[in-house]
C-alpha cells in the first residue's frame, strides 16, 4: 500500500480532495481542500469542458502537495446503478458471476457490453441456501469520462468506487458495534440513501433532489437571484418560525420528498430484515448542514438524527484546529475514498 493516498470526490458544485498517510493506523489527515466545480462540469461531452475540470483538479492537488500520492475517485450514484440480491441460492463463485449477469439485466437498462459489473458477498450460507450480493454496474462511458478528465489531470487513479461506499467507510468503518443505520447523504444534484449493517451496505436508493433544486425553488418561488436565494437557504432553511414561514412553507415539498424517500427505504428495509430494525440516521454531504433539516427529520422519521463526523475514523494533528474541521460534512466521499486500501 502506498505511504499516502487522496480521495477526489468531484461533485456538480464542487471538487474534494483529501490526502491521508496510510504509514500508521488509523490513517491520518495530511490535508483537505476544495474548489469549484468548472460548468458545465462532467455533464459536459466536450473535451474543452472536460479539460477545464482536469486543470481544476491538477491545481487542488498541487495546493495540497498532493501529486505524488495514489488517487481514489468516486462515481456519482446517479451515474450508476446498484443493486443488493439476497435471493440467490448457495451458490459457487462461478456460478454466482453467472447469475449476476444475468439478474443484472433486470435492473440496468443498457445493454451488457456497455456495463462493468462489480459486485460483494455479503453474506453465504449453505445451511440456509442463500446467497447475498451487493452489485454495482458502473457505464463505461462514463468511466472512461471520468478516467479522462483523471488523465487530463495527470492522475491515474488506483481505484474506482461509488459515493456510497466511500461515504459508508468514512461514517461506519469497520465498526462491528455500529447500529444499524440509515445514512443521508444530501448532495448539490442528488440525494443518496443507504441503509448499513455491520459495514456492510443492504440497500440503496438515489433520487435526483439536492441542493441545487431547493435553491431554485426559493429563487422561482420569492422571485429572488439564485445567489441571494442561496444564502437565504442556508440562513433560515427549515426554521418555521423565521420570515413568517416563508422559506420553511417554499422547501417543504421537497424536504417531504426526501422524507418520503427515507421512508420508504427504511419500510423496504424492514420487511427484508425485520429482525435488524434502524436505529438511527446519519446526515452527510453540503445539504446536511440546512438549518432545521435534523429536527424535520426527527419530527417525521422518529429516530435519532445525527450529523456525520467525516473525520471520526482517521487521525489528526494536534495542531489541526477543531474550527478547521467543523461544517465538513461535505468531505464524507472524499475521506471515504481516501481511507481506501488495497
Amino acid at each position: 500500500m502506498a505511504d499516502f493516498v487522496t480521495g477526489i470526490d468531484i461533485g456538480s458544485s464542487s471538487i474534494k480532495a483529501v490526502v491521508l498517510s496510510h504509514r500508521e493506523k488509523p490513517p491520518k489527515l495530511i490535508a483537505f481542500g476544495a474548489v469549484a466545480t468548472p460548468q458545465p462540469g462532467m455533464v459536459s461531452e466536450t473535451d474543452m469542458d472536460l479539460e477545464v475540470v482536469g486543470h481544476a483538479i491538477k491545481n487542488l492537488m498541487v495546493s495540497l502537495k498532493a501529486s505524488n500520492s495514489l488517487v481514489v475517485v468516486s462515481l456519482p450514484e446517479s451515474k450508476i446503478f446498484t443493486r443488493v440480491i439476497n435471493d440467490f441460492p448457495y451458490l459457487s463463485d462461478d456460478e454466482l458471476a453467472s447469475s449476476i449477469h444475468y439478474s443484472a439485466e433486470e435492473f440496468v437498462p443498457l445493454p451488457s457490453d456497455e456495463v462493468n459489473l462489480y459486485w460483494q458477498i455479503i453474506n453465504r450460507s449453505k445451511e440456509r441456501n442463500n446467497t447475498t450480493v451487493f452489485v454495482v454496474a458502473s457505464p463505461k462511458n462514463s468511466v472512461a469520462k471520468y478516467l479522462k478528465v483523471l488523465e487530463m489531470a495527470k492522475l491515474k487513479p488506483i481505484a474506482i468506487e461509488t459515493d456510497l461506499v466511500a461515504v459508508t467507510r468514512a461514517l461506519v468503518g469497520s465498526n462491528p458495534f455500529a447500529p444499524t443505520t440509515l445514512i443521508i447523504q444530501l448532495g448539490a444534484s442528488s440525494t443518496d440513501l443507504a441503509v448499513v449493517s455491520k459495514s456492510l451496505i443492504l440497500l440503496t436508493r438515489s433520487i435526483g433532489t439536492g441542493g441545487l433544486a431547493l435553491t431554485r425553488v426559493i429563487s422561482q418561488y420569492l422571485n429572488f437571484e439564485p445567489q441571494q436565494a442561496e444564502e437565504y437557504k442556508k440562513v433560515y432553511g427549515l426554521l418555521e418560525d423565521q420570515l413568517g414561514g416563508k422559506i420553511y412553507q417554499t422547501l417543504k415539498p421537497l424536504a417531504e420528498v426526501i422524507v418520503s424517500e427515507a421512508r420508504r427505504v427504511m419500510q423496504a428495509f424492514q420487511t427484508k430484515y425485520p429482525q435488524n430494525p434502524i436505529k438511527r440516521v446519519v446526515l452527510a454531504g453540503g445539504g446536511a448542514k440546512l438549518p432545521g433539516l435534523v429536527i424535520y427529520l426527527a419530527t417525521n422519521l422518529g429516530l435519532e438524527i445525527q450529523e456525520a463526523d467525516p473525520w471520526a475514523y482517521v487521525g489528526k494533528d494536534k495542531s489541526l484546529q477543531v474550527r478547521q474541521l467543523a461544517n465538513t460534512m461535505q468531505y464524507a466521499v472524499a475521506v471515504g475514498l481516501a481511507m481506501y486500501e488495497e
